[in-house]
C-alpha cells in the first residue's frame, strides 16, 4: 500500500480520522464521563466548572505550539509529522499518569492538573495535525476531509464517553484511564508508520532527507513568523471569524458544565445515563456529519455553518422556553439530540472556514489561534456559568446560549471570503517581490 499523505487520498482522510480520534479519546473521559461522575457524587457545580475550565486551559494556548512548529521541525520526517509522533508518545504517558491518581474525589486539585497534562499534549498534537491537513489536503477535499476530522473525533469522545462512565463506576479512575491508553497505543502506531511524503524517513534512524518543499515552507526565523501572522490575522475575515467563534462557544461552555449538572442534580439521572445518551447522540451526529462533507465542498462553509448556528439557537432558545417539559424524557433527549446533531455541523463547517483563510506559510500558528480561541472561550463560558448559577432561574442559561448563537450567525452575515482570497494573493505577491 501507498503510505505516504501526498499521494493517497483514502490514507489521508483515514488517518485525519484516526488522529482525531486521538483528541476525542481523552475529551470523552475528561469532558462528558467525568464531570458526570464528579456531579453524581456530589461535587459542586462550581467544582466541577473550576475542573473543566483549567484542564481545558491548554486547548487554549495552543497558539504557543504554532508558532514553534512553524520554526522548528525534524523535516527529514517531515513538517508536522514529528510533533504528532511525540505528542502522541506524551500524551500515552500523561494518560497512564490521569489513571494512577488516587481518590480522585478527594484530590480533585491533583486531578486537575495531570488532566491539565493529557490536554497539554492531545492540543499539541491538535495543532501539528491541523497544520498537516492545510498542508497536504488540496482545496477540493477539505469539506470532506473535515467531516472525516470532526467524525474521528465524535467517534473517540462518544466511545471513550460512553466507555468511560461505565469503567468509572466499575473500576474506578484506574481502569477508565488504563482503556483509554489502549487506544493511544494503537494510534502512536498509525503515526509512525504513516508519512507525510515520499522521500522522508520512517524514524530519525532511518533513511531519508528533507524534501526541498518543506525547507522552503519552514520559516527561517521568529520574527519572520510573527511579522507574516501580523499581516494575515488582523484582515477582516479573520476579525469576524474571532467573534464568531466567542459567542459560539461561550454558549458551549454553557452547555458543557449546565447539562451533566441539570440531569444528574435536577433530573435526578444517574452519570452513567447522561454519558450513555451523550455519546450515542454525538456518535450518530459523527456518522450523519460524513455525509456534509461532499455537501459543503459544494455550497460553501459559510452557508452551511450560518444555517447550523441558527439551528443552533433555535434548539436553545426552545429548551429555555419550556422549563416544565424537562421532566418529560422524551424532550429532554430531544434536546440532547439536536445539540449534538447541530454542533456536529457546525463543527465540520466552522474548520472549513478557518482552514480557508489561512495562509501556508504561517498556517499551523494562525489555525492555532483561532482553535485555541475557540477553546478559550468554551472555558470561558464554563466560568461564568460557574460563577452566575446560582442566580439564574431554571431555563435563564438555555436563553443566554440562545443569545450567543443568534449573536455568531449575526456576526458571520459580514465575512466575505472572496474578498480575504484577495487580500492573501497581494500578500503573496507582494512576498514575491520581497
Amino acid at each position: 500500500m501507498n503510505w505516504f499523505l501526498a499521494e493517497n487520498r483514502t490514507l489521508r482522510f483515514a488517518s485525519f480520522a484516526i488522529y482525531y480520534i486521538a483528541q476525542g479519546l481523552p475529551i470523552g473521559l475528561l469532558s462528558i464521563a467525568l464531570p458526570a461522575w464528579l456531579s453524581e457524587q456530589n461535587v459542586a457545580a462550581a467544582d466541577i466548572a473550576s475542573f473543566i475550565a483549567i484542564s481545558g486551559l491548554p486547548w487554549a494556548f495552543k497558539l504557543v505550539a504554532g508558532p514553534v512548529m512553524d520554526r522548528l521541525s525534524f523535516l527529514p520526517m517531515g513538517r508536522r509529522r514529528p510533533w504528532i509522533v511525540g505528542a502522541q508518545l506524551g500524551l500515552l504517558i500523561a494518560m497512564v499518569g490521569l489513571a494512577l491518581v488516587p481518590d480522585p474525589v478527594n484530590n480533585l486539585m491533583l486531578l486537575t492538573w495531570v488532566a491539565f497534562a493529557v490536554n497539554c499534549f492531545a492540543a499539541v498534537q491538535d495543532v501539528a495535525v491541523d497544520g498537516m491537513a492545510i498542508d497536504v489536503l488540496p482545496t477540493g477535499e477539505r469539506g470532506r476531509a473535515n467531516s472525516f476530522m470532526a467524525f474521528g473525533q465524535v467517534s473517540g469522545y462518544a466511545a471513550s464517553g460512553a466507555l468511560s462512565a461505565l469503567a468509572l463506576v466499575q473500576f474506578g479512575l484506574l481502569g477508565a484511564g488504563l482503556s483509554i491508553t489502549v487506544g493511544l497505543l494503537l494510534i502512536f502506531i498509525w503515526g509512525v508508520v504513516v508519512r507525510e511524503r515520499k522521500g522522508e524517513r520512517l524514524l530519525p534512524w532511518t533513511e531519508g532527507e528533507a524534501l526541498s518543499r518543506s525547507i522552503t515552507l519552514q520559516s527561517d526565523d521568529w520574527m519572520s513568523i510573527f511579522r507574516n501572522l501580523r499581516l494575515v490575522l488582523f484582515l477582516k475575515a479573520s476579525l469576524i471569524m474571532i467573534a464568531v467563534t466567542g459567542c459560539w462557544r461561550i454558549a458551549g461552555g454553557f452547555w458543557l458544565v449546565g447539562a451533566p449538572v441539570i440531569v444528574t442534580q435536577d433530573l435526578g439521572y444517574e452519570s452513567t445515563v447522561y454519558s450513555y445518551w451523550t455519546s450515542t447522540f454525538s456518535l450518530i451526529a459523527a456518522v450523519l456529519g460524513l455525509l456534509l462533507g461532499p455537501v459543503i465542498d459544494k455550497f460553501g462553509a459559510k452557508q452551511i455553518l450560518m444555517g447550523a448556528l441558527l439551528v443552533y439557537a433555535t434548539v436553545f432558545f426552545i429548551a429555555g422556553s419550556n422549563v416544565s417539559l424537562w421532566t418529560v424524557p422524551a424532550f429532554t433527549l430531544s434536546i440532547a439530540a439536536g445539540e449534538a446533531m447541530v454542533n456536529q455541523a457546525i463543527f465540520i463547517s466552522f474548520i472549513a472556514v478557518h482552514m480557508s483563510i489561512c495562509w501556508n506559510k504561517v498556517s499551523a500558528t494562525q489555525f492555532a489561534i483561532y482553535m485555541a480561541w475557540a477553546n478559550l472561550g468554551r472555558s470561558i463560558g464554563a466560568e461564568i456559568y460557574g460563577s452566575i448559577e446560582s442566580s439564574l432561574a431554571q431555563g435563564e442559561a438555555f436563553l443566554i446560549m440562545g443569545m450567543s448563537g443568534l449573536a455568531a450567525a449575526g456576526i458571520l452575515m459580514l465575512l466575505r471570503l472572496e474578498d480575504h482570497d484577495t487580500r492573501i494573493a497581494k500578500i503573496d505577491g507582494a512576498e514575491l517581490a520581497r
